[in-house]
């Protein structure tokens, strides 16, 4: 697709009127179900839907059953609702089948959206909605949740979605760019690509490499990324993980201190936003623990800080499950001043995807944006920040 014909898609998806983004916010889910007053059932028995039938359950809405593809699910009940396997459940019904909404939506799906649903139709069901229907219809509920979040929530930031759309440096990021804003308006899981085969965050594709690399890994879980990036081969002399979870801290300090030359590894039990002090996390842990709520109080710092403290970062890693404005505001002289590379994760708030590029274009305006897709459907969705002397050979011209 030409950048005149992006240009245009895009113009075309902004300038929806807000009374029609509206009507479709309200409307999609009774249009496709009939209404939730008509027996239906929710197809995903995992996070998705337990949240979702419970939050149901409390509007005094009650689905007739689960179906699931897990066998080990089978004959179980979650919340009081049974579950089924599809091709069961539609062998024991008798009569039209119920409307579904399908509450499967996840990173660590490998299929896709059509995928999952082909073999629904295939059984004989008509009615089908997604959980972004029902989040629309029901906003007070259901959102945000992650880069899901109402339309009209889009065009009203059509001015900085043109601004951001601009600063991307490749046709294929503007490509992503465009298909993301359509999916956030209309949810066509269809327009959004597989993943990447390309490696998350440390790809040679993104950036060039440095034999004195300060690796910042801001969010670093139980040490993953830091495999991630020894895997890459990239060259480096020290690397500085930060995760607040006690729980998830623990996993990476046994990390690093089973890796070759442990000395340059250095594992931070803080939380890195834009102010310095405590504050409260997640205490559950696992890697979508968030900052800023919860009930395990942490430390947290600033890049500011860090970066006259210990090492100045020279490549930073930032996944923080939406925290990720706040730490790049605590960097703001830092990134200003010094122009490390950034690799950022934008899918975790639905204007993620043009609020940080903008945001960093306001603190170094000679950043490369880039976006990498790593996970399908919107999952892992990447910014890379690479200033001009970083980029690959191949990308300088562009």
């Amino acid at each position: 697709m030409t950048v005149e014909h992006l240009n245009d898609r895009l113009e075309r998806l902004l300038s929806e009127p807000v009374e029609a983004i509206r009507e479709r916010q309200h409307e999609t889910l009774d249009r496709l179900l009939g209404g939730l007053d008509k027996p239906f059932i929710l197809f995903g028995a995992g996070n998705l839907g337990r949240k979702a039938v419970k939050v149901l359950q409390g509007m005094g809405l009650r689905p007739e059953a689960f179906i699931d593809n897990n066998p080990a699910l089978w004959g179980s009940e979650v919340q009081g609702i049974p579950v089924f396997g599809p091709a069961a459940y539609v062998a024991q019904h008798q009569g039209e089948l119920p409307g579904m909404i399908a509450t499967i939506w996840c990173g660590e799906a490998t299929d896709r959206m059509q995928d999952r649903l082909e073999p629904l139709h295939a059984l004989g069901f008509q009615r089908i909605a997604l959980f972004g229907h029902l989040a629309w219809r029901y906003p007070q509920s259901f959102l945000p949740h992650y880069s899901l979040d109402l339309p009209e929530k889009v065009v009203a930031q059509a001015g900085q979605i043109r601004q951001a759309y601009a600063l991307l440096g490749d046709e294929a990021s503007r490509q992503l760019f465009v298909d993301h804003v359509q999916w956030r308006l209309f949810l066509d899981y269809d327009l959004l690509p597989p993943a990447s085969p390309r490696a998350i965050y440390f790809d040679a594709a993104f950036s060039n490499t440095r034999a004195d690399e300060v690796v910042y890994d801001i969010g670093a879980f139980n040490g993953d990324s830091v495999q991630g990036y020894l895997h890459s081969g990239r060259p480096f002399s020290e690397i500085h993980s930060f995760e607040p979870s006690s729980a998830n801290y623990a996993a990476l300090s046994t990390t690093l201190a089973a890796l070759d030359g442990s000395e340059r590894f250095h594992a931070h039990q803080k939380a890195v936003g834009d102010t310095s002090g405590e504050l409260f996390i997640e205490a559950s842990g696992g890697p979508a623990a968030r900052v800023g709520s919860g009930s395990e109080r942490v430390q947290v710092t600033t890049l500011d800080e860090l970066a006259e403290t210990i090492a100045a970062p020279t490549f930073i890693k930032i996944d923080i499950e939406g925290f990720e404005p706040q730490c790049l505001a605590g960097g703001k002289r830092l990134i200003s001043e010094r122009q490390p590379l950034i690799a950022v994760c934008v899918y975790h708030e639905q204007d993620h995807l043009w609020s940080i590029l903008l945001q960093l274009h306001g603190y170094y305006p000679g950043y490369h944006f880039s976006l990498g897709p790593h996970l399908a459907e919107g999952w892992d969705l990447v910014l890379y920040a690479v200033p001009a002397d970083r980029l690959p050979s191949s990308n300088r011209a562009e």
